[in-house]
């Protein structure tokens, strides 16, 4: 991650602006099959950000995504908005931060990005995401839905998406150490 600091800070700006972007491109490209949580490619991005843009910068990427959202601009699936904050799926967008931060941290240990390390860090970042959104879920059933539902119903319907997020994973493992590489050559 030492090629984002040898950056001048226009070029990190629009790093992180892309991260962002891609996200929200990333909330779009999705595939409805279990209403009302899409199938998205947010998470990928992600995982993307923080292979490529290490710890700090990914972090911010997504800080600055979720606050679009908060704000009103309609990054997320659904839209955007303060009202967002009571949805079920939030605590999920919250772990955007996270798993971001989580993964460019841990990357930066690697002297270079395998496609195997790429993979474990790519799950590390999606169970980062669902340990942030799976209680969140959890507590906004109870706390403001008023319908409380059962932590294990919420586990399982959470297979499908986490197969989902495997099949993400190859794909970032695939591409990740390819971009690194050639962006820490430029």
């Amino acid at each position: 991650m030492s090629w984002i600091v040898k950056r001048n800070r226009t070029e990190r700006m629009v790093l992180i602006a892309l991260f962002s972007t891609l996200t929200w491109i990333g909330a779009y490209l999705r595939i409805d099959f279990l209403p009302p949580v899409p199938f998205t490619l947010q998470t990928l991005m992600v995982i993307m950000a923080g292979l490529i843009l290490g710890a700090r910068y990914a972090a911010l990427s997504q800080g600055i995504y979720v606050l679009l959202g908060l704000i009103g601009v309609p990054v997320f699936t659904q839209g955007g908005g303060p009202g967002y904050l009571l949805r079920p799926g939030f605590g999920f967008i919250l772990g955007f931060v996270l798993a971001a931060a989580l993964v460019g941290w841990l990357g930066s240990k690697f002297v270079k990005l395998s496609f195997f390390n790429s993979f474990l860090l790519s799950l590390v970042g999606m169970v980062a995401i669902y340990l942030m959104g799976i209680p969140y879920i959890y507590l906004i059933n109870i706390l403001v839905l008023k319908n409380p539902v059962p932590l294990l119903k919420i586990l399982l319907g959470m297979i499908p998406f986490m197969v989902g997020d495997v099949i993400k994973s190859l794909i970032v493992a695939g591409v990740a150490p390819v971009i690194v590489e050639r962006v820490s050559k430029i």
